[in-house]
């Protein structure tokens, strides 16, 4: 994963986050788009960004304890969120069933999880983020 800014550092947290919503949304659209029998790779990049940008966020709720202060209910929706999605990773890179059908729905059941999870955070921990990194430190 490349090296990202962190809250102390800037405030382009906030767009890298929106940017990784709307890539990871793209490549739901790619997987839809695409043949069954073709869709793997897409499933493993997606699998992985999530992964990647899952890592990031709950690193910087673990850094900065304004927010630990703050937003505390947000962070903690967040964090059960992450935990619901990283289960389903875990079925989808382990499933032992031969029945893609099956994992084609499980994944689509994932994708609708984390577009909900995209539309909360935008709605809910953006502005936070926003705010904390406006506010002077101090």
């Amino acid at each position: 994963m490349e090296q990202r800014p962190t809250l102390h550092e800037t405030a382009d947290i906030i767009k890298i986050m929106k940017n990784d919503h709307r890539h990871i949304l793209a490549l739901f659209q790619v997987y839809l788009g695409t043949e069954s029998d073709s869709r793997q790779s897409i499933v493993d990049d997606i699998l992985q960004r999530l992964d990647d940008h899952f890592d990031w966020e709950e690193r910087l709720f673990e850094e900065d304890s304004r927010l630990q202060e703050h937003a505390t209910p947000v962070i903690r929706r967040v964090l059960l969120d992450h935990e619901e999605v990283k289960a389903m990773i875990h079925e989808l890179r382990h499933a032992e069933t031969d029945d893609d059908e099956s994992m084609d729905q499980f994944f689509e059941d994932m994708m609708q999880t984390v577009r909900v999870h995209f539309h909360g955070e935008e709605r809910d921990l953006i502005p936070l983020l926003d705010a904390m990194t406006t506010a002077p430190r101090g």
